[in-house]
């Protein structure tokens, strides 16, 4: 079908694939999310925030997979979306290291923070779809854990995420011959942002879902930061996130997605194992995981200044 529509992702300088590939595959992760929900919904579970967005962040992707909508029109209706769903949702009202030391938010800095939230997440998974089976690796580990973890419509969202990626898997695991598209990367990072913060009942929960998806939050801004340092700008076309580093350096795709799958499965168990104990432990998790994707991060761009590439294309 989406073959028969011309949505096809066609190679370029930046590109790890060399014939054109239809891409669309994320309506189908959409549509396990979608049956989720119905479930959800018949099991009087509340799903209206979830359920807007994945219609409003599936739209707004494959209009952009179709017409290849301008950078500053996209940003400004995920933003006009991430207003929508916050306000559906509700925004994080207090953070802290624990419940002991927190701190009660403004309404403004919460809801401004919380719109930040499900921006950067749909776009840094967005920014990470760019290896075959890679998003597969990251995020069935990451929607097992909120399932486990989860309750209400938004568990159930978790084990339906799982599920659909693994039904997407067989068309993009080991060779992609389907992409998800932007319908797809788009709306997984604002699903599972949108489904966060429906969970977070403490203030040290705000630790728990950027931990879960922190191999995709590190690589993406770790990544932008390095583009700072070199004098490249934010938004100019590059092949330095840590995977394409990898990938250039001759690790197959294969090889990447199962790094990324270790180091999200470790994320997952990590949360899973703050938010059983609790108090300072979301926290502790997090911190840990990020001095350990820091450093990673670091030796990933040593190895491949030593093997010659240039960080700023």
């Amino acid at each position: 079908m989406v073959k028969r529509a011309c949505i096809l992702d066609h190679p370029n300088h930046r590109s790890s694939h060399s014939t054109p590939t239809p891409r669309g595959g994320g309506l189908g992760v959409l549509a396990a999310i979608g049956l989720g929900l119905i479930l959800a919904l018949q099991a009087g579970l509340e799903v209206r925030a979830i359920a807007v967005t994945v219609l409003g962040f599936g739209l707004l992707g494959l209009a952009d997979d179709l017409l290849s909508l301008g950078t500053k029109l996209k940003f400004s209706v995920m933003t006009a979306l991430g207003t929508l769903v916050v306000w559906m949702a509700g925004p994080v009202a207090s953070m802290g290291v624990s419940e002991s030391f927190s701190i009660a938010l403004p309404l403004w800095l919460g809801f401004t923070g919380s719109v930040l939230w499900v921006f950067v997440a749909a776009n840094a998974v967005n920014f990470m779809d760019g290896s075959d089976g890679l998003i597969v690796a990251i995020f069935v580990p990451v929607g097992l854990a909120l399932g486990l973890t989860g309750e209400g419509a938004a568990g159930i969202t978790g084990y339906a995420l799982a599920a659909g990626l693994v039904g997407f898997a067989i068309f993009n695991v080991p060779r992609a011959w389907l992409f998800l598209g932007d319908s797809g990367s788009l709306a997984i990072g604002a699903v599972f942002a949108v489904a966060g913060l429906q969970l977070i009942e403490t203030p040290g929960d705000v630790w728990l879902y950027p931990l879960l998806i922190l191999p995709v939050l590190s690589d993406v801004l770790l990544t932008l930061a390095g583009k700072v340092r070199n004098g490249i700008g934010f938004l100019n076309p590059h092949r330095t996130h840590a995977y394409q580093l990898l990938a250039r350096m001759g690790w197959p795709h294969w090889r990447v997605a199962l790094a990324y799958f270790i180091a999200s499965s470790l994320c997952a168990v990590m949360a899973m194992l703050g938010a059983t104990l609790g108090g300072v432990a979301p926290f502790a998790m997090f911190l840990a995981a990020v001095v350990a994707a820091s450093f990673l991060h670091a030796w990933i761009r040593r190895k491949a200044i030593r093997f010659g590439l240039d960080l700023k294309t």
